[in-house]
């Protein structure tokens, strides 16, 4: 149905029934007290008639927002949804509150299995401390990379680069949002060639 179209049939609806009273009235009412009790009728159908189409207008154009915001969203989802590199949404402490699906394949995981969990979970011991300074420097309001190990559902090691970015929420860091990209599969144990270099995700 187009947007607007349901508030203008109950405007519709409802100047029936003011109408079909203002006969009633002049009907039944004696003939001098008529204007009297159809004034306000008359009055009321005036301020009807005058809102009617301001107000069809607004909830149609809000209407038309919330869809336009559906969309965008959706696009948005979609593209997060099918690109080859991870992808992750933390919350201000440090927790998942999205990945996306390449990034729960690096983990042999499915996005389910890794929302609400701590990436600590995946990190080697001897590499978190990385993942600790970068967290602190997100939500002191600045990007970072860099290179770590983290170890798949299965007991393998992928090496991969972060490089992630705080996120803002009405004027404050609210978490962090990454891309993950995964650089080789290594042999259990080993350490990452080399950690690139800080800077804009």
């Amino acid at each position: 149905m187009r947007p607007g179209l349901l508030e203008l049939r109950w405007a519709y609806g409802l100047f029936a029934l003011l109408a079909l009273e203002s006969f009633l009235l002049a009907w039944l009412a004696p003939r001098p007290v008529v204007w009297a009790l159809l004034l306000p009728v008359l009055l009321t159908l005036g301020v009807a008639a005058w809102l009617a189409p301001r107000l069809v207008a607004m909830l149609r154009g809000h209407r038309e927002l919330k869809e336009a915001y559906a969309q965008e969203l959706g696009f948005a989802r979609q593209v997060m949804e099918t690109v080859e590199h991870g992808l992750t949404v933390s919350d201000e402490d440090g927790r998942f509150v999205y990945v996306n699906p390449a990034y729960a394949r690096m983990l042999g995981l499915t996005p389910e299995q890794v929302v609400g969990r701590s990436p600590f979970e995946w990190t080697l011991p001897e590499d978190q401390e990385r993942l600790r300074q970068a967290r602190a420097r997100r939500l002191s309001g600045e990007s970072s990379s860099y290179m770590t190990r983290l170890r798949r559902a299965d007991g393998s090691l992928i090496s991969v680069v972060i490089s992630g970015s705080p996120r803002w929420q009405g004027g404050r860091i609210v978490g962090n949002v990454a891309a993950v990209v995964a650089v080789g599969q290594l042999e259990t144990g080993a350490a990452p060639e080399a950690e690139p270099g800080d800077g804009q995700p």
